[in-house]
C-alpha cells in the first residue's frame, strides 16, 4: 500500500513514567491529515485543557505548565509519519513544516501575527492557530516540492530566515528537529487553507 505523503503522525496524551515524571507519548496512535487537524483544533476536544492551562499562567511554575501540557494535550508531528517519535524512526516525510512562534505579549498580538502569516504570499499556509497558552502561533506551512529533497534542518533554516526578515520575529529553534511534537489546542479561529478540504 502506498504511503499518503500528506499525512503525519498523531500522538496520544503523555503519561507519568516510573519515576513520576511527565513525559510525551513516543508511539503514534494514528496518521492523519490537515483537514483532520483542523477539525480537531476547532472542536471542543481540547477545550478543557486549553482553558485550564491559560488559567494557570499567572500562578503555575514553568515546570508545572510543561507537565500539564504533556499530560493533557494530544500532539502532531506535522513533519511526517513516525513509527516511534525520534528522527531515526521517520517512516515518511510530509510536505509540511510547523513554525513555532512563542513569547508574544498577549492573545491579541498572537492573532495579529496569525493574520500576517496567513497573508504571506511567498509561503503556502496549510494551517495556522494560536498556541495552547494563547501567547504564541503555530504556523504549518507546505514546503515546495523541490525543498523536500533538501535536508530538513536546511529547510527549517530557510523558513527561520524568512520569518526574521519579513516579520522581525525569532522562531523556536527546536522546530529544526524533524520529530518535534506540536501540541493540539482548542482554537475556534484556526485557519485552514481551503484546498485541504478538497484533498
Amino acid at each position: 500500500m502506498p504511503i499518503d505523503n500528506n499525512k503525519f503522525s498523531i500522538f496520544p496524551k503523555g503519561y507519568r513514567n516510573q519515576k513520576g515524571q511527565a513525559v510525551l507519548a513516543t508511539r503514534p496512535q494514528q496518521a492523519q491529515d490537515i483537514a483532520w487537524a483542523y477539525d480537531y483544533i476547532t472542536s471542543v476536544r481540547a477545550q478543557w485543557a486549553t482553558e485550564t492551562l491559560r488559567s494557570m499562567l499567572e500562578t503555575a511554575t514553568k515546570d508545572e505548565l510543561s507537565d500539564f501540557k504533556k499530560l493533557n494535550f494530544e500532539c502532531a508531528t506535522f513533519n511526517g509519519i513516525f513509527s516511534y517519535r525520534n528522527a531515526r524512526n521517520l517512516v515518511n516525510r510530509s510536505p509540511f513544516m510547523v513554525i513555532d512562534i512563542d513569547d508574544l505579549s498577549s492573545t491579541e498580538e498572537a492573532r495579529e501575527v496569525q493574520q500576517a502569516l496567513i497573508s504571506d504570499d511567498k509561503v503556502e499556509t496549510a494551517l495556522c492557530f494560536v498556541s495552547p497558552k494563547g501567547r504564541g502561533v503555530k504556523w504549518v506551512v507546505r514546503l515546495p516540492e523541490w525543498a523536500l529533497h533538501d535536508d530538513f534542518k536546511q529547510s527549517f533554516l530557510t523558513m527561520q530566515q524568512h520569518v526574521a526578515f519579513h516579520y522581525g520575529i525569532a522562531i523556536d529553534k527546536s522546530g529544526s528537529d524533524v520529530c518535534r511534537a506540536c501540541f493540539l489546542p482548542c482554537d475556534p479561529e484556526c485557519y485552514i487553507n481551503p484546498i485541504y478540504f478538497l484533498r
